[in-house]
């Protein structure tokens, strides 16, 4: 239960629309940390309660791939937070019209979109960062002696949280409910929240599918080779992109090459 209502609470914060949120929270970033944190919890506590040592193992290995992940994905979204001034994701989301998306707002965002993906496929243990899953490993993970609905709601827990990640990835970097060239604002109220929300959903799913892409693509890593991607690569890589961002943003003044380039011309 745990596990299920951190994956579900983080449905609070997505912004669908500008109508279609169910509450804009100004510290929404640290409440979707917060809950996806809750995650890593159930993992070790439905590892312990399964009273075999081989689901406990399991599980601490699976909360360590989890809480390491959350660093570089919290860092990469701090960049983004940091040019948008807002924890909010309405605001986040708002600041990106007219093809101002985070995405191509400077290069260091460009590679901290590619940082978070990577991260947040890890936190919710998606291929090629599976461990939990890793049936010739340890048993079956935490979930070994889980069987039934107690098993389903684990894996709706994970389905779950890849929506929310894909949502929040297009919230973040990819512009929202925004799209280049269409202006919104000229629709009437109805139709524009329904294609603020036909625009989120198809952004989501796109990434979810490159999310099922890459699981039928990409082999398993070993755990030592999951671990140093994360501490020895992203970390370093996402804390050198939020240096970088900051060193733009004092710069250039906040603005993104989109707006430079329209400045121009």
């Amino acid at each position: 239960m745990i596990v299920i209502v951190g994956s579900f609470a983080s449905f609070v914060v997505i912004p669908f629309s500008e109508k279609i949120i169910i509450s804009d929270l100004n510290i929404g970033f640290l409440y979707l940390l917060a809950m996806g944190s809750l995650v890593g919890l159930g993992i070790i506590m439905g590892g312990w309660a399964s009273n075999n040592k081989w689901s406990l193992l399991g599980g601490m290995r699976s909360a360590a791939q989890v809480i390491s992940y959350e660093i570089p994905s919290a860092l990469a979204g701090l960049s983004v937070v940091l040019v948008s001034g807002s924890l909010s994701f309405g605001t986040i989301v708002r600041e990106q019209s007219h093809l101002n998306w985070y995405i191509f707002h400077n290069p260091f965002l460009f590679i901290n979109f590619f940082i978070f993906f990577t991260a947040a496929l890890a936190e919710v243990n998606r291929t090629p960062f599976d461990i939990p899953e890793a049936e010739s490993e340890l048993v079956g993970g935490f979930h070994t002696e889980y069987s039934g609905m107690r098993f389903a709601i684990f894996f709706m827990a994970e389905y779950a949280d890849i929506f929310v990640i894909c949502a929040i990835s297009s919230a973040l970097f990819l512009g929202g409910w925004y799209l280049p060239f269409i202006p919104l604002d000229a629709l009437s109220t109805n139709l524009k929240v329904f294609v603020q929300f036909f625009v989120v959903t198809t952004k989501t799913l796109i990434l979810f599918y490159v999310v099922m892409w890459l699981r039928w693509t990409l082999p398993r890593y070993r755990v030592d080779q999951l671990l140093a991607i994360c501490w020895k690569f992203l970390t370093p890589l996402a804390f050198t992109m939020l240096i970088f961002t900051a060193l733009w943003v004092l710069v250039f003044q906040g603005r993104g090459l989109v707006q430079m380039i329209q400045e121009l011309f």
